[in-house]
């Protein structure tokens, strides 16, 4: 079985630097695991004309905070003009009138984080006093200037209850989205965040009762997809309506703050270097054929009927799990 991969993706996680003003302790993408120096802004123009040329549609910035760069307006309005349909993920903690109206120019919509529905509880996930009432502000800054606001939850068992809660809060501050992405495990010692089988279906459930009861809110996903098979059947057709099907490997890439090109945000797979490289020879190489191949997905996910459908929910979810000796808890990866 094979993956037709796209000439090129259907669209790009281009990280511009690892530098954020919050410390959020479950991140990802922690200040100090890339090496070396950032891209310069004539080197990000240049990787953003290769773009073009490879046939890239959407563009969605991201970091570490996009705004911790002085020059992030220069690269959006760079990109815009090459035509890119754009986007950002931003903690919004440091938008301002003026930004928020420049920005405005480029994009319809950014992706920001809410992590708890309570003052204390946020600020204690973000690490740093200030940032609940930081990001409240600055979601009302870009809705004010007319930019769309969805808003993404990294759950975990620290706060996977409160996302019905976090939907109201965000729901009157008149944001128009709301998606789940379950906590990647970043360190063995935080595997007690995982949410195990019933956590997810109570999640589930209560991202459907969002969806359900808060109108303003017009979409609802798990971005993070969930396999079928870690859940019960009658979960099924629930996920079909949350789960964003996952295109590792095949529709999607990501560029890191230093050139690096991997499949996704939170993978640490090297296609290619840029600084090297030009993004069109990453893309057709033979790094992709895994991939292309389904190698990253068990033997039994091939053989499901609902792979169409589930493509292995979030294969990065399962392989932080897997390096740090924890055992998925899913039908995919039971020995046959």
């Amino acid at each position: 079985m094979r993956i037709n991969r796209f000439k090129a993706p259907l669209y790009v996680q281009f990280e511009l630097t690892e530098r954020c003003n919050n410390k959020c302790y479950f991140c990802y993408n922690p200040l100090g695991r890339i090496s070396g120096e950032e891209l310069t802004t004539q080197e990000i123009f240049n990787i953003l004309s290769q773009l073009r040329e490879a046939g890239v549609f959407r563009i969605n910035f991201n970091g570490g905070e996009p705004l911790m760069r002085t020059d992030f307006l220069q690269i959006a309005e760079y990109a815009y003009s090459l035509g890119f349909e754009l986007h950002m993920n931003t903690n919004s903690t440091l938008v301002t009138p003026n930004i928020a109206k420049e920005i405005s120019r480029f994009m319809k919509s950014v992706c920001t984080s809410v992590l708890s529905s309570d003052e204390q509880q946020h600020d204690r996930m973000t690490g740093r006093v200030g940032a609940y009432n930081d990001v409240l502000r600055g979601i009302d800054i870009w809705r004010e200037n007319n930019v769309e606001v969805e808003v993404n939850v990294c759950t975990s068992t620290e706060n996977y209850r409160d996302i019905y809660n976090i939907g109201e809060l965000i729901a009157r501050h008149d944001c128009y989205a709301l998606c789940s992405t379950r906590y990647i495990l970043n360190s063995p010692e935080n595997k007690h965040l995982l949410l195990n089988r019933p956590q997810t279906e109570e999640l589930i459930d209560l991202l459907m009762k969002v969806k359900e009861e808060l109108p303003i809110i017009r979409d609802v996903s798990l971005p993070g997809p969930v396999p079928y098979c870690e859940v019960g059947e009658e979960y099924y057709e629930k996920l079909r309506l949350l789960n964003v099907p996952c295109q590792y490997g095949y529709g999607l890439a990501r560029i890191s703050p230093v050139g690096i090109v991997t499949p996704c945000t939170i993978s640490d797979d090297e296609m290619g270097n840029l600084r090297i490289s030009d993004f069109s020879a990453i893309w057709s190489g033979g790094a992709w054929d895994k991939y292309t191949n389904m190698c990253h997905i068990p033997v039994s996910c091939k053989k499901c009927e609902e792979l169409s459908k589930c493509r292995g929910g979030c294969v990065v979810y399962d392989q932080s799990m897997i390096s740090a000796g924890i055992s998925p808890e899913t039908k995919k990866w039971e020995k046959s």
